[in-house]
């Protein structure tokens, strides 16, 4: 018969074992946690492509309605009535897109303040900025640059795939618009832009299409991207603000 009596010996973690296994937890935390950062922002930054797709389409039907003429980036453009409707270019797209939050970037945490009117620029209405040459800004071999009556017409395009239409941008008014006027030969820097996808930005092009860029190694220009100013013969098939980028002038008429 077996005996069940005496003291039963209940084996547990030394604190060394205890201690290694709370330091194979924290790296592999260590190893984990910014791959799912990363995995989260690039979520984020998929849906803010979709976004400026949206946008990209809503401006493509709002051409149709217009004689092939894109928006103006604000309406009217020497006015300061911030409650004139539309006032800016976003608001001019919302019979087509009926959306305001497609306007707002996910990896942008400022939100609209629906207290302010959509043209104020502290009302965070976009988080997106309009190409200004394509809204409403020309160049002149006699005038210089000024302000159109109306967008630029679809025709004037002469690669919409290299030009860009909208971009990331810090939080505006609904005529957001970036406006890079030198019309000397260099690349947008990153002041312009903001790298919020994974130091990168998206830009939407007016051919519809839409695409991620990142930095250069110097870390003070972004990837290949070229000012209005600077001719096709500088940009050749590098992405541009130039709505004329396979022309060696940069006289842009409506």
């Amino acid at each position: 018969m077996k005996h069940f009596g005496g003291k039963r010996r209940i084996k547990g973690f030394t604190l060394i074992e205890l201690l290694v296994v709370i330091a194979i937890i924290s790296i592999l935390a260590a190893i984990l946690f910014p791959v799912f950062a990363r995995a989260r922002e690039n979520a984020r930054r998929a849906s803010c492509m979709s976004n400026l797709k949206q946008i990209a389409l809503g401006m493509m039907q709002y051409t149709q309605d217009y004689d092939e003429h894109f928006p103006k980036y604000r309406v009217p453009a020497v006015s300061s009535n911030t409650a004139a409707v539309p006032y800016g270019w976003a608001e001019s797209l919302q019979p087509y897109i009926k959306s305001i939050q497609v306007f707002q970037c996910p990896s942008e945490t400022t939100a609209f303040d629906s207290t302010q009117l959509p043209g104020d620029s502290a009302s965070d209405y976009t988080d997106y900025a309009y190409n200004l040459w394509i809204g409403g800004y020309y160049i002149s071999a006699t005038s210089g640059g000024g302000l159109a009556s109306i967008g630029l017409s679809q025709a004037a395009l002469t690669s919409p795939s290299l030009t860009v239409l909208l971009t990331d941008y810090a939080p505006r008014g609904s005529a957001s618009y970036l406006a890079s006027t030198s019309i000397v030969n260099q690349r947008v820097s990153q002041t312009i832009l903001v790298p919020r996808h994974l130091d990168g930005t998206n830009l939407a092009f007016a051919d519809g299409h839409v695409k991620w860029f990142g930095k250069n190694s110097n870390n003070t220009l972004f990837r290949n991207l070229w000012e209005a100013g600077t001719p096709g013969s500088v940009s050749k098939n590098d992405p541009t603000l130039n709505p004329t980028p396979d022309s060696d002038t940069s006289i842009l008429t409506h």
